[in-house]
């Protein structure tokens, strides 16, 4: 019988008056959102706004109703960061990359993105990432939150993934969302794959990781995986993969991660949300 994949959408922390830092991060089926105290790199309130569907409202819609539900716009925070998630993305090598191209080469890789805007990150000097957002909701981000500084997820995964001293061992980060996956893969500290893949079960996640291990001769008695996502510690996924995989590592923090103001949150829970200051 195929297993689903369980999510704890639990909030941690507290409300507080000493944040002064936002870090917001979007996908189809959910919002979150995390409070710091910045100077001090810590974390004071988690929480989650699921999203059941967007057949009655667009993700620019139920955003503006998340912000207000958590009365987070009624705050003046001195950074706003968010991570945003689309599954209409491309790589490119900075070599190559032509501001004036970059819509035709998305549409290449991806099909027809219609009236989206296209946006390019910089995920290091040599590559960089093409991604499509709806034009209403960048244009309630830029509304809301004028100086906002966005990035793709899979870019803010990959700069971890290049750049943390917890990450410097480690082959593959495997982040596991509720309905699809993130995956960078490196070797000699340089990116060889960054993608995402659509998951319905537990299954789904094993054979994706299965078929990349034999797409590039990696052994599972010596790969090294780190696993992200807010999946317990017992859960099905990671007792499968360890079945399988011999270095099956949850994923530790940024060493300079204060975690005085979060109490029962695993280090590898929202793991791009904590990690994000990181990356700039």
């Amino acid at each position: 019988m195929s297993a689903d994949i369980n999510i704890n959408y639990s909030s941690f922390g507290h409300l507080s008056e000493l944040s002064d830092s936002l870090v917001i991060e979007l996908s189809e089926n959910l919002i979150q959102f995390c409070e710091f105290q910045s100077e001090q790199n810590k974390p004071l309130y988690i929480s989650h706004y699921p999203i059941e569907n967007l057949l009655n409202y667009s993700l620019s819609e139920h955003f503006i109703l998340a912000i207000k539900h958590f009365q987070l716009s009624q705050k003046k925070y001195r950074h706003i960061y968010i991570n945003y998630f689309n599954p209409q993305f491309t790589l490119c090598p900075t070599l190559f990359y032509n501001n004036e191209h970059k819509r035709s080469l998305l549409e290449f890789n991806t099909g027809t993105i219609h009236d989206k805007l296209v946006i390019t990150d910089d995920i290091n000097a040599d590559v960089k990432l093409i991604y499509a957002i709806e034009e209403s909701l960048k244009s309630s981000l830029d509304l809301l939150f004028p100086h906002h500084q966005l990035k793709h997820t899979l870019t803010v995964l990959s700069k971890l993934m290049l750049q943390s001293d917890e990450l410097v061992k480690e082959h593959i980060i495997l982040s596991v969302h509720s309905t699809y996956i993130e995956i960078v893969v490196k070797q000699h500290q340089k990116l060889i794959l960054v993608n995402q893949f659509s998951i319905k079960t537990q299954e789904d996640v094993l054979y994706y990781i299965l078929f990349i291990l034999e797409q590039y001769q990696l052994n599972p008695l010596t790969v090294n995986i780190t696993i992200t996502g807010n999946l317990e510690v017992n859960s099905g996924l990671i007792v499968s993969l360890k079945k399988y995989i011999k270095n099956i590592h949850l994923a530790l923090g940024h060493k300079n991660l204060n975690w005085s103001g979060i109490t029962g949150a695993p280090q590898h829970f929202n793991y791009t949300l904590l990690n994000r200051l990181f990356c700039e």
